[in-house]
């Protein structure tokens, strides 16, 4: 994970939906992933990114990319689900998962997306995310395991200077990388700009700013790019295409177009591989009951 963020280009994550979709982005040569918490409520219970999910299931949920890959992946662990004990207990829990990298943010609790102009978005005191921040760097197995530090002091409307104090600290705490997301690039340029440390920038490509390439990233001052929402919103719009379709036509004629075949599918899923394990270890099982 190391070595790809200090790439001299820009790493992208990209954020699974599955382990299915997660298996797709391996193929299509991606080197790491994205566990996103607003997709992972998304996908478990069907709800925004309002602290709904559970540790244990955010959990579950980063677990699946990585057992179904084997690729770095960072997950988005939302606000540590606490204060310093339950950070301590969810970096350890996530870090023996084999996630690569966490993302803590100083939301106050109750958090939620930091895009949702219906609720208020309050921040705890930058003291208390750095106490957040050193116990996790502390309580690491594995001193590659990287923690970045999420600050939302631009969406919340604090303005560069805040953001650019509260960062800064945080940088000094040890942080890995630094993420702070805004509806607005001039935002994001401006707070980049200023930026003269060698703790990287990660830029999360929503659609506030998923129009912009690589080239424009790295120039902006962004060394790494995260993607929540590309596989989700993809694989929705073809779903819908085809149930509806589906329900007014009676038929799965059409689906063909916008679908994958199951043939695709089993070796997506690699399933004559697991066919042939079967047989071979049931073959042994065989020969050692007839003792042969």
């Amino acid at each position: 994970m190391r070595e790809l963020a200090a790439a001299p280009e820009v790493a992208v994550f990209p954020g699974p939906f599955d382990a299915t979709s997660a298996i797709v982005m391996a193929r299509a040569g991606f080197e790491g992933l994205w566990a996103g918490g607003y997709v992972g409520s998304a996908t478990q219970l069907g709800a925004g990114d309002l602290a709904l999910t559970t540790m244990v299931e955010q959990l579950r949920f980063a677990s699946s990319l990585i057992d179904a890959t084997g690729l770095p992946v960072i997950a988005d662990i939302d606000d540590g689900y606490g204060g310093v004990l339950q950070v301590a207990r969810t970096v350890q829990a996530f870090e023996r998962a084999g996630a690569a990298a966490m993302v803590i943010e100083d939301q106050a609790a109750p958090k939620h997306c930091a895009f949702y102009s219906e609720f208020p978005l309050r921040l705890i005191d930058k003291e208390d995310m750095v106490a957040k921040l050193k116990t996790a760097l502390d309580v690491r197995i594995d001193e590659q395991t990287m923690i970045w530090a999420r600050s939302d002091a631009l969406a919340a409307g604090r303005g560069i200077d805040e953001t650019l104090d509260r960062i800064n600290t945080y940088a000094d705490a040890g942080v890995d990388a630094i993420f702070v997301p805004s509806t607005k690039i001039e935002d994001l340029e401006a707070y980049a700009k200023r930026w003269n440390r060698p703790t990287p920038l990660v830029i999360s490509a929503t659609a506030f700013v998923d129009f912009l390439d690589n080239q424009r990233v790295k120039e902006m001052g962004f060394s790494i790019r995260t993607d929540a929402f590309a596989a989700i919103l993809a694989a929705l719009q073809a779903v819908e295409e085809v149930m509806v379709d589906y329900k007014k036509t009676g038929s799965l004629k059409n689906a063909s177009k916008r679908s994958k075949t199951f043939k695709q599918f089993e070796e997506l899923l690699d399933t004559g591989l697991a066919a042939e394990m079967d047989v071979r270890y049931t073959k042994a099982k065989e020969k050692v009951s007839s003792g042969r």
